[in-house]
């Protein structure tokens, strides 16, 4: 896991509507444009389909709709938002998942203290808890940092119990 100096570690902070949420740079493969997305018929509600990442093809996952967020402006035009290519547990077969998280914008990396990360069931929240793992308070603004493991990974699947 990278760490500075303080203890931080880094997170890749990112808007979905009016909110910031942010993944462990650990996850983070890359960032980019969102690609051509095809569609892939009955597949789950946040699964918008699949898309060509270097010569694999990935599941692209709305965000937003996994964890059941409601829009409070006028949606982002798919051209404009991003993808952010995401990988965990890389020495596990069983628990590894690779797939492109759709994002409205990406914003920057911050670092956090795990110290500084306040669970959310703490309080009433936005979004399911089992989805994160806290919030940070970050220049006056709620950053709500997201599990990447059960974000990627489909519902009820063994990968989404996995930590």
């Amino acid at each position: 896991m990278m760490e500075n100096y303080s203890g931080a570690t880094p997170y890749l902070s990112f808007w979905l509507d009016d909110q910031l949420y942010a993944f462990s740079i650990n996850n983070v493969v890359e960032v980019t444009e969102r690609p051509k997305i095809t569609a892939i018929p009955q597949s789950d509600h946040y699964i918008k389909g699949v898309f060509n990442f270097r010569g694999e093809i990935l599941p692209a996952i709305d965000v937003m709709e996994k964890c059941h967020l409601t829009r409070t402006h006028e949606p982002v035009a798919d051209d404009d938002c991003a993808i952010i290519v995401l990988e965990t547990n890389k020495e596990d077969a069983d628990l590894h998942l690779i797939a492109g998280a759709i994002v409205e914008r990406v914003s920057n990396v911050i670092s956090i203290k795990p110290i500084d990360i306040i669970p959310i069931n703490d309080f009433d929240s936005h979004i399911d808890a089992a989805l994160t793992e806290g919030v940070y308070n970050h220049e006056d603004k709620i950053v709500t940092i997201l599990n990447t493991q059960k974000i990627l990974a489909l519902e009820n699947s063994p990968q989404a119990q996995g930590e």
